[in-house]
């Protein structure tokens, strides 16, 4: 096996409505893919069945190039990290308590070590939370929680990221700042999966996009490439088109 990350033929089904038929892709170090569709396309899914939370009813998940049901759970943490589309806002922690959660799989028991709490300042300070690291995780807005989350995500230093619309509540300078982060884990060598409906966000920012339509990976295309031909625009509405501004950075309008 080569690369990261191996998908190979995912088949999961909710009653009669099967949402994955046969999903396969592969991805290495150094790549952020954007994992776009339409609501109901099997986004969110996909990242469970990574991160183990969910299983499929047929197909396989490798990581490191050893399947995914040959690691601890210890050991699947400490390389997957898992940013959820939704989490409780009424958790009864602070913020730097709750990002200190995410260094839970490489700590003894409950003591944290002087690593760990420099992991949890470095991530706070890169998501801008740090600031209000006293302040309960409850009293937090939208998007001042979703960047602890994201800090969180980022001090479990995994290899894997996966995030699931991680821009969501986060105003215009803090989506930007987001993916920026996340371009910046990549570059560092990490794998980061990104669910998310801004597809000029992903065209700027991800490396590589991967279409989910009726069950399958429609489309696997470099963003760089993505301008060349945009066949796969029609996955998400008749109205897009796509082009060059003077930027050089493909971009989406609508009509």
């Amino acid at each position: 096996m080569s690369g990261l990350l191996e998908i190979a033929n995912l088949e999961l089904s909710y009653g009669r409505r099967m949402v994955l038929r046969s999903v396969t892709f592969n991805a290495k170090p150094g790549e952020f893919l954007a994992l776009v569709g339409v609501n109901g396309a099997g986004k969110s899914t996909i990242l469970d069945i990574i991160a183990g939370f969910r299983k499929p009813a047929s197909g396989s998940v490798a990581i490191a190039g050893r399947d995914q049901k040959a690691w601890s759970l210890r050991e699947l943490a400490q390389r997957v990290s898992h940013l959820p589309q939704t989490v409780h806002s009424d958790l009864p922690y602070t913020t730097e308590q709750l990002v200190a959660m995410g260094r839970y799989p490489h700590t003894d028991r409950w003591f944290e070590s002087d690593e760990d709490h420099r992991f949890i300042r470095q991530a706070m300070e890169r998501t801008r939370c740090w600031d209000y690291r006293h302040r309960n995780f409850a009293s937090l807005s939208g998007g001042e929680r979703q960047r602890v989350l994201l800090a969180a995500c980022l001090a479990q230093n995994a290899s894997i990221l996966l995030l699931d619309e991680p821009s969501t509540f986060l105003d215009i300078d803090q989506q930007l700042h987001c993916f920026n982060v996340l371009r910046e884990e990549a570059e560092a060598g990490k794998l980061c999966i990104a669910v998310t409906h801004d597809l000029n966000l992903a065209l700027t920012h991800c490396t590589r996009l991967i279409i989910l339509a009726d069950g399958v990976v429609a489309h696997d295309v470099a963003a760089s490439k993505a301008h060349e031909n945009d066949d796969w625009l029609r996955f998400f509405s008749s109205r897009l088109r796509i082009g060059h501004p003077p930027s050089g950075t493909p971009r989406i309008w609508y009509q």
